[in-house]
């Protein structure tokens, strides 16, 4: 684990993977995990990466091993964006692919609108873009919060985020990694994701991106999927028949498949 201080006092943890050719210079490659995860969630993809790029697996602030949010500060998603550009900042990149998932999806809206000069593509497995709409309830899920804590939420909705026949395994070490997640940062993005509707600046995002959504997604419908392909000027469209919304999880190897692809036509 390395990590670098960002203006404004935020410390991001990451990790770099490269095994590429040592005289060759690889496109940079950055994951960011969803929110309420942190960057031990992409363990089933980094390998299939860092053979043909430098990847960069970063905690977003308030997750992992990268520094706290503010418990009284507002919630919004431009200082999430800025912070990934800062980071290439530090890191002397001027652009780079990136792989967000899940609500930073819509951290990726911000990022690819805001600056699109830094983004060369995005790969984004769980879309969400008209948080507000969805069939999942943050507000209910923000009243559990409050009155049982992370762990209890993060165990009533597991049945969400991973197939029935997941591994008993895999959906404790879920649990218990969303778990070491503070409620207060929890409860503000629910609330937060209440009033968001990121509809009218999806024409924003130039460039080339993979939307990859499970069939059986509470956050996103079909419908909203084959509206972002159509107001994103250069998205394409993967559908995942009979999976959640967390889908860089539920099936990895399907969404590796098809990120491996994307990125390789472009």
């Amino acid at each position: 684990m390395e990590k670098v201080a960002l203006p404004g006092g935020v410390t991001l943890a990451y990790d770099v993977f490269d095994f590429t050719d040592p005289w060759r210079k690889p496109e940079p490659l950055v994951f960011v995990h969803g929110f309420s995860k942190n960057r031990k969630f992409w363990y089933e993809w980094l390998p299939h990466f860092a053979r043909d790029y430098r990847v960069y697996n970063i905690d977003q602030r308030g997750h992992g091993d990268s520094s706290p949010v503010a418990a009284d500060s507002a919630f919004s998603l431009s200082p999430f964006a800025r912070d990934l550009v800062d980071f290439l900042d530090a890191q002397g990149i001027d652009s780079a692919h990136f792989v967000m998932a899940e609500f930073a999806s819509a951290v990726a809206i911000e990022l690819a609108a805001d600056f699109p000069a830094r983004v060369r593509s995005l790969v984004l497995p769980g879309f969400g873009y008209n948080w507000r709409a969805g069939a999942a309830s943050p507000k209910a899920w923000s009243e559990m919060l409050q009155k049982e804590g992370t762990e209890a939420w993060a165990r009533e909705t597991n049945k969400y985020r991973l197939p029935a026949d997941a591994e008993a395994g895999l959906r404790d070490w879920y649990i218990a990694q969303q778990s070491k997640m503070p409620a207060s940062l929890l409860i503000r993005m629910f609330d937060y994701a209440t009033t968001l509707d990121q509809t009218e600046r999806l024409p924003l995002v130039t460039a080339p991106a993979l939307i990859l959504c499970g069939t059986q997604a509470q956050q996103a419908t079909a419908e909203s999927m084959a509206l972002a392909r159509k107001l994103m000027p250069r998205a394409t469209l993967v559908m995942l028949e009979g999976m959640p919304f967390n889908v860089m999880t539920a099936c990895p190897q399907a969404c590796i498949a098809a990120a491996k692809n994307f990125l390789s036509n472009l």
